[in-house]
């Protein structure tokens, strides 16, 4: 009568098994680290690698206040994003209220901006416009490509063109330094003044 035969694998066989599977999983392990850092970091056309934001907001306010409870400026936009490699903010379209003394509000506007780790101090670039209060004439404008804001003071300075419109005045020059509290709006070099007259 045949009689059936089983085999225990031995201590070698056990071993062999044990390297297979544990080969196979660091090699899934090193496939989905791999595929994770390319998602996550992958070469834009320029050849700089592009991380993914580790937070990212969208159709936002934000109000900032101070030490003393008073605000410092409010933050409206579409979209805002971190970098995780450099913790920059990035802002598309962004719209910044910033009191004056008297809390009336400058509008300020710009395509971009650009929030460096730890705040305070941010660059506006693209089509950038400041208005000022409404309710406080003269109405003064600046427009700009690039405004550099001390939210913290309340300030703005730029080193390229500005113009600033006023009623009946335009002037127009290289760098900026604009004090919102006070109202005090100054152009640096290259000052060419237009006057037209009011109706």
């Amino acid at each position: 009568m045949p009689t059936e035969s089983t085999h225990e694998p031995g201590p070698s066989e056990h071993r062999m098994n044990w390297r297979t599977i544990l080969t196979l999983l660091l090699l899934a392990a090193a496939i989905a680290s791999g595929w994770s850092v390319w998602r996550m970091s992958r070469p834009i056309e320029t050849g700089v690698l592009h991380a993914r934001p580790d937070y990212l907001l969208r159709n936002y306010e934000i109000t900032s206040l101070d030490a003393r409870g008073k605000e410092q400026f409010t933050l409206r936009g579409p979209v805002l994003e971190r970098n995780p490699t450099d913790r920059a903010m990035r802002l598309a379209t962004p719209e910044f209220l910033v009191p004056d003394a008297v809390g009336s509000y400058w509008e300020i506007h710009a395509d971009e901006g650009i929030v460096p780790p730890g705040g305070g101090r941010l660059e506006v670039r693209g089509r950038v416009s400041a208005q000022s209060p409404a309710d406080r004439p003269p109405a003064t404008r600046i427009e700009s490509d690039q405004l550099t804001l001390d939210l913290d003071h309340h300030r703005a300075t730029s080193a390229g063109k500005v113009t600033i419109t006023r009623p009946g005045l335009t002037m127009e020059g290289v760098g900026l330094l604009a004090d919102f509290d006070r109202r005090q709006v100054s152009l640096l070099s290259q000052v060419r003044n237009r006057y037209a007259p009011q109706p």
